[in-house]
């Protein structure tokens, strides 16, 4: 009997003729503002366009932003746990993963402690970005006096990754959000999400810290 085939997805061995799901890596700011307003006025519509597509999603595990309002987003739609899988780093396995497991999503420990590396494997996981980079007068609206003109976010750098891109090469919030799509301009409005539902997810979740 030949030898089994390797259907790890990625893997030179995989069958190619075998159907897998484009696979979302969902990233974001940390804060994501009163009621996750950038979260819902910049990732929402594209999140859903994945979920009816069929996508599967890979997100980071940090309890707030982008990746809380993802996980929340996307269980309260509802998409199936399996289609979920959180990277956590090993010492966020011993902080976060009995919370993640009590919500059936996968949990993926990265070798590593650091969280580009938990990042670096998320992009190599996955087959491509959801993600916005707030430009410098939003970060200077939202922060104030904390905002760092020129710091790159573990956002951008998910981006940067994607395409290869190294070294300190300046590129703006601008440019990077128009390449993933986003229009020149955009004004935020009011939340239109099911809050209820989210809300539940986020009290069964802390219940369980």
């Amino acid at each position: 009997m030949g030898a089994e085939r390797d259907l790890t997805v990625g893997s030179a061995a995989g069958n190619d003729h075998l159907s897998r799901p484009e696979i979302a890596f969902i990233s974001g700011p940390i804060n994501s503002g009163p009621n996750e307003i950038y979260f819902h006025t910049h990732y929402v519509s594209r999140i859903q366009q994945a979920i009816e597509n069929g996508h599967d999603f890979v997100i980071g595990p940090i309890p707030s932003g982008v990746d809380a309002d993802a996980l929340y987003y996307l269980l309260g739609y509802p998409v199936a746990p399996s289609r979920i899988t959180i990277f956590v780093t090993l010492a966020e396995e011993q902080i976060f993963g009995p919370r993640f497991r009590t919500l059936s999503v996968n949990v993926q420990v990265v070798e590593g402690q650091m969280t580009q590396e938990r990042d670096a494997a998320m992009t190599q996981a996955s087959t491509y970005d959801i993600l916005r980079v707030r430009t410098t007068e939003e970060a200077r609206a939202f922060y104030g006096g904390m905002a760092r003109p020129g710091y790159v976010t573990n956002t951008e750098r998910n981006w940067r990754r994607r395409r290869g891109i190294v070294g300190d090469v300046l590129i703006s919030a601008e440019e990077i959000n128009r390449a993933m799509g986003y229009p020149a301009s955009e004004v935020l409005s009011p939340p239109e999400v099911k809050k209820g539902v989210m809300g539940q997810l986020r009290e069964a979740l802390k219940r369980h810290r």
